[in-house]
Order: C-alpha cells, then sequence, then structure tokens
C-alpha cells in the first residue's frame, strides 16, 4: 500500500482563523482522511507523484485534479473509470463545481471535501492512519497479541467542534494509532495498555470534553471486530442511548410477548440468531423485566475467553495468588452477583472452558485463584449464539450438560430478511440517530430509498442495515437519502447468502470465499469487495466456516 494511502497527517492550521479542508474517500466501508491545502491544486492517484495517493485498482495513475480555493472544484484527467459529479460523468479537462460536504465519485470509490473548521495554538503534529491501514493494523494487534497474550485497548473517541482531532492527538501516547473513523469520529489504538493505562487515557480525554469508550483485549473482544463493536457504545451519546427495539412483525411481537413472562424468573435463557439480529436488545429486554433489574447487567464474550485469562479475569484472584497480584481482586462474576450475566457468543467458547464454566452455573460460586473457599454468587444467565446449540451438542462440539444447564428457556430470533415490516422503521430510526451524532438536520429517507433497501437481502441483518444507513447520512449532500448514497448495487452484485450454523451446509460458498481470497492475494479487505459484503462479515464467515485466515502476499501476475 502507498504510503499516502496508508498515513495521512493532523497538520497545523494556516493563519489563525483559517479553514482546514479534508478529503474523505470511501471504498466500500473503509474510510481514508487527507488533509488538504487551503487552496491551490491537488492531484488524485495512483502514481507516486500524485499528491494525494489512492493506491486501489479502479484509481487511474492521474485520476483527478482538485482546485481549491473560495470555490471547489474537479477535474477529470482522463481516468479509465471516470470522475462522476452529480450523477454526471466529466469528460478530460471537464471540471465541476463541488459544494463542501457534498460526495463524488472517483472510479467505484465515493470521495467528500469536508471543512474542517477555524484552527487556534493546534497540538503537534500527529500521524492519522486511513481507516483501511488502521484495521490492517488492528489485525496486526490482535493476532500479536494472541502469540504473546498481552493486552492492548481499542478507543473510539467523539466530540464536537473542529478541534476533536487535535484533541484526541493530545492525549495520546507517542506509541498510540489513531484513524479517523467519520466526522468528529476517531478510534485509537493502545498498543500494549493496561487496563489502568487505558483508563488514564480515556480520563484525559473525557477531561478535554471528549466522549470515549474503550474495548479492552481480550475482555471485550479477541478480534478487531468484537473489539470495535463494543467500542461504539460511547457514553453520553447517541449509540449509547437506551435502544428499544422496533417491533413491527408478528414474530418478533410473539417473541418480545414473553419477555415479561420470561423476566421475573431465574432460569436461564439462551437466544438463537444469526449475527447483527439483535440478540443483546433481547437480553437487556429480560435483565429489565426481572426483579434483578436494579442490579448490574455483565456483558461477557465468550470467544474472549483464553485459558490463562478465565479464572483472574472471571474468578478473581487473592493477593499473593501470582506475580503481580498485590493486592485480591473481586473476578467479574462476582462483581456482577445480584444481576445478569449476559453470554454473548456462548457458541465460540472452547470446549475445554465449557466445563469450568458449567461449574460455576450448577454451583453458583466462584473460587478465586490461590483461594481456598469458593465464593457464592447470586446471577442469572442468559446466553446468545448464532449457532444451532443442539447441534452442536449432539456433535460433540459442545457439552450436552452446559447446553441443557443454559437452555431453560429457548427463543429464536429471525432474521431481518425475515422482518420486511421493520426495515423502514429501522432506517428511519438509524438515520436520525447518525444525524443526531454529525449534527445535521433530521434527514429524510426517500421512497425510492426505501424500495432499494428492500430489495437486498441483508447476510449481515440489522448491524449491517445500521452501517449502510449511517454512511449514506455522512456522503448525503442534504437532509434526504437517495438510493445512489446506498452502496446496495455494489453490495448486491456478488452478496453471499447466509451462513448455516455448520460449517458443511454451503460448500458452494465455501469455495467462493476460497476463490476470492485466493484471486486478492490473501488481502481480505479485497476480497470482501468481490464478494459484495463488509470485511467484517467475511471475518465472521471465515470463522463460522472454520477457515484460518489468510495472510497478505504479492498477487499473482497474469
Amino acid at each position: 500500500m502507498a504510503k499516502a494511502s496508508a498515513k495521512t497527517e493532523v497538520e497545523r492550521g494556516g493563519a489563525p482563523g483559517s479553514t482546514a479542508l479534508r478529503l474523505l474517500v470511501f471504498r466500500g466501508e473503509l474510510v481514508s482522511s487527507f488533509p488538504l491545502p487551503a487552496s491551490g491544486t491537488v492531484i488524485l492517484g495512483r502514481a507516486e507523484d500524485a499528491e494525494v495517493q489512492l493506491d486501489w485498482p479502479a484509481i487511474s495513475r492521474h485520476h483527478a485534479r482538485l482546485h481549491l480555493g473560495a470555490t471547489l472544484q474537479v477535474e477529470d484527467l482522463g481516468s479509465a473509470n471516470g470522475t462522476t459529479v452529480r450523477g454526471q460523468a466529466l469528460a478530460l479537462g471537464e471540471r465541476a463545481p463541488l459544494r463542501a460536504g457534498e460526495s463524488f465519485e472517483l472510479g467505484s470509490a465515493v470521495a467528500l471535501i469536508q471543512t474542517v473548521g477555524a484552527h487556534r495554538g493546534l497540538a503537534p503534529v500527529r500521524r492519522v492512519w486511513s481507516y483501511d491501514a488502521f484495521e490492517a493494523r488492528l489485525d496486526e494487534e490482535c493476532a500479536r497479541a494472541e502469540r504473546t497474550g498481552q493486552e492492548f485497548s481499542l478507543l473510539r473517541v467523539e466530540g464536537p467542534g473542529p478541534r476533536v482531532a487535535e484533541l484526541v492527538a493530545a492525549g495520546l501516547r507517542p506509541q498510540d494509532a489513531l484513524a479517523s473513523v467519520g466526522p468528529q469520529a476517531f478510534e485509537a489504538l493502545l498498543p500494549g495498555a493496561t487496563s489502568a493505562e487505558s483508563a488514564a487515557v480515556a480520563r484525559t480525554l473525557e477531561g478535554r470534553g471528549l466522549r470515549v469508550a474503550v474495548a479492552r483485549w481480550p475482555v471485550d473482544g479477541r478480534s478487531a471486530a468484537a473489539l470495535r463493536e463494543r467500542a461504539m457504545q460511547l457514553p453520553g451519546s447517541a449509540r449509547a442511548a437506551r435502544v428499544e427495539p422496533v417491533i413491527e412483525d408478528p414474530a418478533m411481537r410473539a417473541l418480545y410477548a414473553l419477555v415479561p413472562k420470561v423476566g421475573p424468573s431465574d432460569v436461564s435463557v439462551l437466544v438463537q440468531g444469526e449475527t447483527g439480529t439483535g440478540k443483546e436488545l433481547i437480553a437487556q429486554a429480560i435483565h429489565r423485566a426481572s426483579r434483578r433489574a436494579s442490579g448490574p447487567l455483565l456483558s461477557l464474550n465468550c470467544g474472549a475467553f483464553a485459558p490463562t485469562l478465565l479464572e483472574s479475569e472471571l474468578f478473581g484472584h487473592e493477593q499473593g495468588a501470582f506475580t503481580g497480584a498485590h493486592k485480591a481482586r473481586a473476578g467479574l462474576l462476582e462483581s456482577a452477583s445480584g444481576g445478569t450475566v449476559f453470554l454473548d457468543e456462548l457458541g465460540e467458547l472452547p470446549l475445554e472452558l465449557q466445563a469450568k464454566l458449567l461449574r460455576v452455573v450448577e454451583q453458583r460460586e466462584v473460587l478465586r485463584v490461590g483461594a481456598t473457599q469458593p465464593r457464592p454468587i447470586d446471577v442469572r444467565f442468559v446466553s446468545a449464539t448464532h449457532r444451532e446449540l443442539a447441534g452442536e451438542a449432539a456433535a460433540g462440539r459442545f457439552r450436552q450438560d452446559l447446553y441443557y444447564r443454559l437452555a431453560g428457556i429457548t427463543l429464536e430470533l429471525p432474521p431481518l430478511r425475515d422482518r420486511p415490516a421493520e426495515l423502514a422503521p429501522l432506517a428511519r430510526r438509524f438515520a436520525e440517530a447518525a444525524a443526531v451524532r454529525l449534527g445535521r438536520p433530521k434527514p429524510k429517507v426517500s421512497n425510492a430509498a426505501l424500495e432499494a433497501l428492500a430489495r437486498y437481502d441483508w447476510p449481515g441483518n440489522v448491524r449491517e442495515l445500521k452501517n449502510v444507513i449511517e454512511r449514506a447520512v455522512l456522503l448525503s449532500p442534504d437532509a434526504e437519502l437517495r438510493p445512489e448514497e446506498l452502496p446496495l448495487q455494489r453490495m448486491g452484485a456478488q452478496r453471499l447468502d447466509p451462513v448455516g450454523n455448520a460449517p458443511g451446509d454451503h460448500p458452494d460458498e465455501r469455495e467462493r470465499i476460497i476463490a476470492a481470497l485466493e484471486r486478492c492475494a490473501g488481502n481480505q479487505t479485497l476480497a470482501a469487495e468481490v464478494l459484495g459484503i463488509s470485511r467484517r462479515t467475511l471475518v465472521s464467515r471465515l470463522d463460522q466456516l472454520r477457515l484460518p485466515r489468510p495472510r497478505k502476499r504479492q498477487p499473482r501476475r497474469s
């Protein structure tokens, strides 16, 4: 990947009161951010001498030229895949005026010029990674952590005003990596940071008036997707506000009608459904309907449990139990006493750890590391999985005794494609929440956009719909969302059918994924585009089909 596409810089502004410009380029779900001068021209392309280097196949060596100043213009330089403004392809040498925030197309990529605002007394220069490079760096950190066991954290930071980037940069450590993920929104990777160090960085940023969420490896997840999902829950933001489920479909009405009946008891509940369908919302509703509603709701990602960390993180330890245990500490399960424990992704729990969890579920007590006497806990267990656990237990991939203990009542959550009545209200809700977060007027989702959404089958379910709508709000030049702001044509060109719960259910899908990865030389981002799905969905498919995560290599020359 070329330098400019990998990293850019948060630069000092010009004269006091000047307005800085930034170019955002969207390729699928990837976002790259490039600072621009206040005036002059900037060439965009794959060539080494391009001021903004976009090392992507659909971008020509010298693709387009930006003219910056009192007015903004884009000029096509004879690109192979075209430069399109407001639906019109530009001829060679033709210029088109642009408004700040108005999207235009560079081949298959979407771009816009953003005004950052007046800058005074900015923080020292810090390099800001583009979204795709940052995602690759996060993947590398997850792989390194798996090898070494060294924890790290991912921060999501948001705030109002034009100086968010500088405020975030000034609060980070020199070794931390920063990426722009949207207007006034950033993610920061804190390699090697302990929970105490991550909390200290978060407090510093919060002291600057920013909203911060911290996701820790491996407690909050072991993959980049899991960590990013957890970090999206920003305190005080539209993301973190209590979300009431949309209940329009008859199957969903019947499902949620069970919550007041199931909630008051202490019977264990298992929620089954595809990834992204809203299983955690069901768990939250059950907790609120229970006698434990005033107690804690502890969410644990079972895919994050490692044998070496399970006992110390979940059960706690006594002083001197191991090197570094300078004082006794209660574990996560003990701290949740009086509340509900939500075991997310239960089907991902390794077999060797299922026995330890079984003892806790059966006896309702934990034994701290280094202790001789167990401590009782008063918790209720609600679990969720995208796998069909009865089949997994019959096949020997999940303990039957643990399954029966946790599946006192089983609730089946239907996928979004089977809930068409909920598509429009969900789209409107996500659009309004995104507009609030971006400081924009309440948007309208056009009928044409709703029709386009209805033609897609949503393999990523509600979570995928949310990502698509948020991207559309960001790209829309006004308060109306139209089909051209939705990437559904690209997504639907060669999309995958939903994956079954067992690897052998969809052999053709398995072969298509392998072929796409081979074609793209192991590059998961490009393979996801070829398949018409997001990178996150591809990673989920690899896990579900038990395919190894490939390493990038040089593509074969044809």
